[in-house]
This record gives structure tokens, sequence and C-alpha cells, in this order.
């Protein structure tokens, strides 16, 4: 049995200071007929970075997989880093390895 070609269209892709300590990433896309939804964080304590995953269903954002912040890739205090403080528009060089581990993830979870 061959695995169709899932059809992704970016609806939004965002970097942003979310308070004085943290930076995050926020991606929504379509996947065929899905809504996903990526939230990746950064802050300065490592117990509240995240990287998790949302399908919208009934109009409400739904958890559908998250990776624990022990094992996220994107490193904590990205807002404190020179190379992020000014350069906020490539959100996935830096967020690049838990995106993809998410996108894996769901694309098993949900098809």
């Amino acid at each position: 049995m061959s695995k169709t070609k899932l059809k992704e269209e970016t609806i939004e892709k965002i970097c942003y200071q979310s308070s004085g300590q943290s930076i995050s990433y926020r991606e929504i896309y379509k996947l065929n007929d899905k809504k996903i939804k990526l939230a990746i964080k950064s802050d300065s304590y490592t117990s509240q970075c995240y990287a998790k995953a949302f399908i919208l269903k009934n109009d409400e954002w739904t958890d559908i997989y998250s990776i624990p912040y022990s094992l996220m890739k994107t490193p904590e205090g990205l807002a404190y880093r020179n190379e992020c403080k000014n350069n906020r528009t490539n959100p996935e060089g830096i967020f690049k390895d838990d995106i993809l581990k998410l996108k894996t993830n769901i694309e098993k979870i949900i098809f």
C-alpha cells in the first residue's frame, strides 16, 4: 500500500518575543483538510519551555502531541542570545529540529 503525499499549506508562520525572557514560534497550516497549530517557546527557565501541536476541532484547538521540555532541541534562553535579539524573521533556523519532530509525529498520529 503506497502512502499518498500530504498537501501542506501555510496559513501563518511567526516568531515573536512573548515576554522579557522568552521567544515563541507559532505556525498554523492546513495539512490536507486538517488545520494544525504548532507552538514552541524558549524561556529562560527550562521547565517553562514547550513544543506543542494542536488540531482544530469544532472551532477549538485540541492538543494532539507535545515534546517534553527535557527532550526539546530548541535551547532555553533564546531571548538573551545576540543572534536572536535582532533576528526573529527566520525562526525555522532556531526552532527547526522541534518543528520537524512535531510535524513528523503529527502525520503519524493523524494519517
